[in-house]
């Protein structure tokens, strides 16, 4: 047999301490008069009895309790390991940049520039054999230069009449204090 239609919602909320107010009076005058709610309310209490839990131990009060800063605190510590990860990646990123910029351009140079390959024996000044006439002229108009009057094959021969002899500035290592030596280290 169960409770009254109009106060079956009641008897329930009543069983679990759950109704207040006006209901609650309304309904325990109800309840003093009525055996079918009175049962109905009993066999609830009943079965809510044998679900609910059993009450928390000291250690499982102490656990609720420090529950909410531990978690905040563990997600703080794992929001600064992360923030710490990327402020090391990016000043890392900022050093290989400047790093980049400093040694980048001599690098690139290395690269860029050929590579001369120079020849066992040195050619005289006078060996012209490479350079034809008109471009010599031409080189000699971008430099606005004179046409030189000889080819230079006088040097390279070692001809004492083309020597430096009797230029302007011979004879001026005279005038210069007589103790230095030229092969003297300062």
């Amino acid at each position: 047999m169960g409770a009254c239609v109009e106060y079956e919602e009641q008897a329930s909320l009543h069983a679990a301490g759950a109704l207040e107010g006006e209901e609650a009076t309304r309904f325990l005058s109800h309840l003093e008069s009525c055996a079918a709610c009175q049962a109905e309310v009993a066999s609830t209490q009943e079965l809510l009895g044998r679900v609910a839990l059993p009450p928390q131990t000291p250690g499982e009060v102490r656990a609720q309790e420090g529950l909410g800063a531990r978690t905040l605190s563990a997600w703080r510590r794992e929001q600064t390991r992360k923030w710490m990860g990327r402020r090391a990646l990016g000043s890392l990123a900022a050093v290989a940049a400047v790093v980049a910029l400093m040694l980048g351009p001599s690098a690139l140079e290395r690269f860029r520039a050929p590579r001369t390959v120079v020849p066992d024996t040195v050619q005289s000044v006078g060996a012209r054999d490479d350079v034809d006439a008109e471009t010599l002229a031409a080189f000699e108009a971008w430099a606005g230069l004179e046409p030189l009057d000889d080819d230079g094959s006088a040097y390279a021969s070692g001809d004492s009449a083309t020597s430096d002899d009797g230029l302007p500035w011979d004879g001026e290592d005279d005038a210069m204090d007589g103790d230095f030596d030229l092969g003297e280290a300062l």
